[in-house]
């Protein structure tokens, strides 16, 4: 061993420490991700809309202010915190299973993310500080309704490929017992169904349980 492999060897060393803590500690922003969409869901204004008119719209955005503020930073949050889930999911998968499924999953993920940021920003950044001359915006508003039900659903379909891809990881490498692997395969055929609300609730429990699950055993073999 040559001089330059000795004075390599601590960094190689920390960076090995490094990606271990990452690794498990990364699932706690699938855990802050889930759980704080969850208080968004339950604070959402309950029997409101935005209306059809850019005039429903205006009221809307004036009477929740205070909410549509909290929505667009938890946005703007959750990139981050998806994004480490999804790296550190990638990370793992990645030292069991040479194939193409855990490339899927970082795809999947990364398409998630961004199609859900993109969603979310569409329906309550528009809103935000919207005051009554803004008719103009608000009609606007209405009108790019559509592209954000079309990112939601492409988000959907990003969560479903991540979970059937890390699922089936998790099967093929019996890394969980065969019905909870096949029970993520479900999951994420559900996922697709995002517009319909149902496949949020299915992406949103695949992430918290797998995020809850890798944290338990990361704490247990530290």
């Amino acid at each position: 061993m040559t001089t330059a492999d000795l004075s390599a060897a601590p960094v190689a060393v920390r960076d090995r420490a490094s990606a271990s803590t990452f690794e498990r500690w990364s699932p706690l922003g699938g855990v802050l991700f889930v759980l704080g969409w969850l208080a968004i869901t339950i604070l959402t204004p309950a029997g409101e809309d935005t209306g059809d008119t850019p005039a429903q719209v205006v009221a809307y955005a004036t009477k929740n202010e205070d909410w549509l503020v909290v929505a667009a930073i938890s946005a703007l949050a959750s990139l981050p915190l998806i994004g480490c889930f999804v790296i550190g999911l990638y990370t793992r998968m990645q030292r069991v299973e040479d194939r193409a499924l855990p490339l899927l999953t970082l795809l999947g993920g990364v398409v998630f993310a961004v199609l859900f940021f993109l969603a979310v920003a569409i329906f309550t950044m528009p809103l935000v500080d919207m005051g009554e001359p803004k008719l103009t915006e608000a009609a606007a508003y209405n009108a790019m309704g559509d592209v954000g039900w079309l990112a939601l659903g492409g988000a959907g379909v990003g969560a479903g490929l991540m979970a059937i891809a890390a699922s089936l990881v998790a099967l093929r490498t019996r890394a969980v017992a065969a019905w909870v692997g096949w029970l993520g395969v479900v999951a994420g055929v559900a996922s697709f169904a995002t517009v319909t609300f149902f496949g949020i609730f299915a992406w949103l429990g695949w992430i918290l349980i797998v995020s809850v699950a890798l944290l338990a055993r990361g704490w247990r073999s530290a």
